[in-house]
């Protein structure tokens, strides 16, 4: 007896994945279960940078500070692996996370409660809740990656706090060349590509070449943030998916409720 319709929501669709190498795995696994076809290249690579003196002298007092705020997961497996070199998580430091996925990863190493945000999952949105209302003479390392947005540390400061930063890793655009993807793209083969960060758009752009620019604004993206999407709108992607975070679930959401 021949096989009935695959009645999986995402049956059928090819979906290209730009995470780094390793952190790519969980969502194809997922978006694989509900019938897509993946393919994964590494649009940004994440690695362990040299600490600063700066850094150095920050994570060497790590009991000076009242709060410890994550950007994101990275931040968290990085900045958690740095710590461990000097001493065990003071008891009184406090977390906080730009995300849900980031608050997750926190706790799930034991350093919840976490604050996240309320409303958006950005640096405004972690500024909004009541634990930054008062923060005078309070201070927050920020753990980050080199370089990054001012807005969140701008905003402690404006509450009372003295912020530093502990900049713990790098993002590096992809050495790896697309290869075989081009003909995907350029044959129209692909669903949708996802895209967790602005960075990440431009590189993969970049890496797959003016031959294939066309294409690629002809695919409809799907990105995590409201920012990310006027980004990727600015760079000539003519179809937006706009998902509600980068969780497996709002990922997946945004792809079905798209292509039904």
């Amino acid at each position: 007896m021949a096989a009935g319709p695959d009645s999986r929501p995402l049956a059928g669709r090819q979906i290209l994945i730009c995470r780094p190498a390793g952190q790519d795995r969980p969502l194809a696994e997922h978006l694989g279960a509900l019938g897509a076809e993946t393919f994964s290249y590494a649009g940004i690579t994440i690695a362990p940078c040299k600490q600063s003196p700066e850094t150095d002298h920050h994570l060497k007092h790590l009991l000076d500070y009242q709060w410890a705020v994550f950007v994101s997961a990275n931040a968290v497996e990085f900045g958690l692996e740095a710590v461990s070199k000097y001493g065990p998580w003071p008891a009184q430091l406090r977390c906080a996370a730009i995300g849900k996925a980031t608050a997750l990863r926190l706790e799930q190493v034991g350093r919840g409660p976490v604050i996240r945000p309320v409303g958006s999952e950005d640096s405004e949105g972690l500024l909004q809740t009541g634990a930054w209302k008062n923060l005078q003479g309070q201070r927050v390392l920020i753990f980050r990656g080199q370089g990054g947005r001012e807005t969140l540390a701008n905003g402690l400061r404006a509450a009372g706090a003295l912020v530093d930063y502990a900049e713990v890793y790098q993002r590096q655009a992809p050495k790896e060349d697309p290869g075989e993807l081009r003909t995907r793209v350029q044959s129209h083969q692909l669903s949708a590509i996802c895209a967790m960060s602005s960075e990440t758009l431009h590189n993969v752009i970049e890496a797959f070449g003016l031959e294939c620019f066309s294409s690629l604004c002809s695919i409809p993206w799907l990105v995590p943030h409201s920012k990310i999407a006027a980004v990727a709108r600015e760079a000539g992607i003519r179809q937006v998916i706009e998902a509600p975070g980068s969780e497996l679930q709002a990922v997946s959401g945004a792809l079905i409720n798209f292509f039904r």
